[in-house]
């Protein structure tokens, strides 16, 4: 199964419910200064959970729904919300990222760096993608970090963007990171984190380990 060929639909079908697949936590309002809302994060992770559960596009299966009650998620935190510039790369270039199924590849476009700062002042960047004859309007964030396998899943999580008119500052909210389907179910071909995205620090944000690893 194509793992970010279901994460598209995935986020269409959210998206007319009333949510967003990069389980958004931010508004905008009419100057579009983000704003970080944690009691959306919440509420949204309820509604997740219920897709998981119930959804016939649901990547569990039917026996792993039976024991399914929630993902396992940090505490909603602002400190893994942070402002980042964006670089849209003047040439995208398309480049073939390894996938959980090993010798196959996922084609994606290489199209922008976002770069972030932590409170100590240090400086780390994400290069975002988007898939080949992407229809929607998100910019994909696969991304490492050194919770992987301890707290996270050990292949990588992976974050979206949506991508602005203005191409200016946007808000990374780590605490919407998600696992990729293949940390529910093996039969999923989820692209693997490039090693540009391995981030030398603790993103104690967003999505834990599933007890289905």
């Amino acid at each position: 199964m194509n793992c970010l060929k279901d994460m598209t639909y995935f986020t269409k079908t959210l998206f007319f419910i009333g949510l967003v697949f990069v389980f958004s936590s931010c508004t905008f309002e009419e100057d579009n200064t983000l704003i970080y809302d944690e009691s959306t994060i919440i509420e949204r992770r309820k509604e997740l959970a219920d897709f998981f559960k119930n959804d016939p596009s649901s990547p569990l299966k039917e026996i792993q729904k039976e024991e399914f009650t929630a993902m396992q998620y940090f505490p909603p935190s602002e400190d893994y919300a942070f402002y980042a510039d964006f670089t849209l790369i003047s040439k995208p270039d398309t480049v073939q990222l390894l996938t959980s199924k090993g010798s196959e590849k996922r084609a994606m476009v290489r199209y922008g760096i976002f770069t972030f700062h932590e409170q100590d002042g240090s400086t780390f960047t994400v290069t975002g993608f988007k898939s080949l004859n992407q229809e929607d309007d998100m910019i994909f964030i696969p991304f490492k970090d050194k919770t992987n396998g301890f707290d996270t899943y050990e292949a990588g999580r992976y974050l979206e963007v949506e991508e602005s008119s203005d191409n200016g500052e946007y808000l990374l909210d780590f605490n919407k990171a998600y696992n990729p389907y293949c940390a529910y179910n093996k039969e999923y071909v989820c692209p693997l984190v490039p090693k540009d995205n391995i981030l030398p620090l603790s993103i104690k944000a967003g999505e834990k380990r599933t007890i289905f690893q």
